[in-house]
This record gives C-alpha cells, sequence and structure tokens, in this order.
C-alpha cells in the first residue's frame, strides 16, 4: 500500500491489495487501520477502488462515492456529507 498527500490537507491512497492465498486474514484491515492513522487531520482522503467489489471494504473505513467521480473520498470536516 501506498500513498501520496501534501502534507497537510490531503492524501491519496493506491488500492489495497492482498496476495489472494492470504486474503480473509485481516491483513488489508491492519493495512487500512495503520495508513489511515497518519491522515486524520487531513480534509480529505481519496482512493480509486481497484474492483468494484471492493467498495464496501473502503466504505467500512468512512469512505464514499459520489456522483461522476471515479475515487471514493473520506472527509474530515464538520460538516460531513
Amino acid at each position: 500500500m501506498r500513498a501520496l498527500d501534501d502534507g497537510a490537507t490531503i492524501a491519496f491512497l493506491h488500492y489495497v491489495l492482498v496476495d489472494q492465498k492470504y486474503q480473509g486474514r485481516h491483513i488489508g484491515d491492519e493495512l487500512m487501520n495503520r495508513i489511515m492513522k497518519n491522515f486524520t487531520d487531513f480534509l480529505h482522503v481519496k482512493v480509486i477502488p481497484s474492483d468494484p467489489r471492493t467498495i464496501t471494504f473502503y466504505e467500512r473505513y468512512g469512505f464514499r462515492q459520489y456522483d461522476n467521480y471515479s475515487a471514493m473520498v473520506k472527509k474530515n470536516m464538520q460538516n460531513k456529507d
């Protein structure tokens, strides 16, 4: 897992990939928990799901899909949409 950020307001996560033979062992959850600790004060964290079947995985971490936008976004603002 990799992320790109501006150091203050926005971060882009590269999708989480776990080798198929290790899936179901909560490795993806551990990776997300670890990386999201770095972005608790950022306004936006974005990820583009590699597969539509992974959308529910990212939703568990507060990411949402928006119309006409391919990335899922987690907004860390007072008034969340």
